[in-house]
């Protein structure tokens, strides 16, 4: 098994889509604060406003994104195996299918952890140098409290939405994985995978408005309702934490069960 992953890693490392992949995210990350950046020197009213306390606020908003991104990072690491019959070498080498899709469900893990490092460390730091931090004046009129409260506040929050949104986001990447090694093709899989991820929340919260209450149930244990839960939390919501541990994890082990009876079954041409 370790093996396996370290085979993925090589090759996965060795494709310019790795080094692609980190620098659009990185770059988008840029931009970002870039039209934070334009927005605080064009406008002087907003020049105290907007800084690094307050760009932190926005990287909360987007702690969503991941539950989508994990498509990409699913379809770095399959690299389109199906296409090129790749994975009846590996089952004739004598690696088990277990081995096979447990490997690449860890690569991605793997990927999309050093793509979120890297995202958010270039985010915080070029927040840092082009947005600055607030004086203290200006800290204690708009939030009450001392920059270095404002910064600890703010950053304890993020940690709170990054704890939060782990299990969601390992949920979306099982299911992305099911989907790439279910489905021939990635580019059907990665529209397999989004229909579940915004077709199946909107037909269970329709069904739950104009049929039955019960799909509403249903709809509050999606991972993109859950997601929408993390970031409209106020303060630190334990039992939102604990919620969205236990139905990301479930998400996680239902896809990945799903996934790995689907594909022991199947012929590999």
């Amino acid at each position: 098994m370790v093996n396996s992953i370290q085979a993925e890693i090589y090759k996965l490392t060795r494709r310019p889509y790795f080094y692609v992949f980190n620098l659009l995210c990185a770059l988008f990350a840029l931009l970002v604060v870039g039209c934070l950046a334009y927005v605080k020197y064009t406008a002087p009213s907003n020049q105290d406003a907007v800084n690094f306390p307050f760009s932190l606020n926005i990287l909360l908003m987007g702690m969503p994104v991941g539950l989508y991104l994990v498509a990409v990072g699913g379809d770095a690491v399959f690299s389109e195996q199906y296409k090129f019959n790749t994975l009846k070498n590996e089952v004739s080498y004598g690696l088990t299918r277990v081995q096979v899709y447990l490997s690449r469900l860890v690569v991605t893990l793997l990927l999309m952890i050093v793509v979120f490092v890297v995202t958010i460390g270039v985010y915080l730091l070029a927040s840092l140098v082009l947005l600055g931090i607030p004086s203290d004046e200006m800290s204690m009129m708009s939030l009450g409290m001392t920059t270095a409260q404002s910064v600890q506040m703010m950053m304890q929050m993020l940690g709170y939405y990054i704890l939060a949104s782990f299990p969601l986001w390992l949920g979306a990447l099982s299911l992305a994985i099911a989907c790439y090694f279910l489905i021939r093709g990635s580019n059907m899989a990665g529209i397999a995978f989004f229909a579940v991820m915004v077709g199946v929340p909107a037909i269970l919260d329709n069904l739950g408005k104009y049929v039955h209450p019960m799909f509403h149930s249903l709809y509050h244990l999606t991972l993109d309702y859950m997601g929408g839960q993390v970031i409209s939390a106020q303060n630190m919501d334990w039992a939102l934490m604990s919620r969205c541990w236990l139905v990301g994890l479930a998400w996680a082990a239902i896809s990945t069960a799903v996934g790995l009876f689907f594909f022991s079954r199947r012929e590999i041409n």
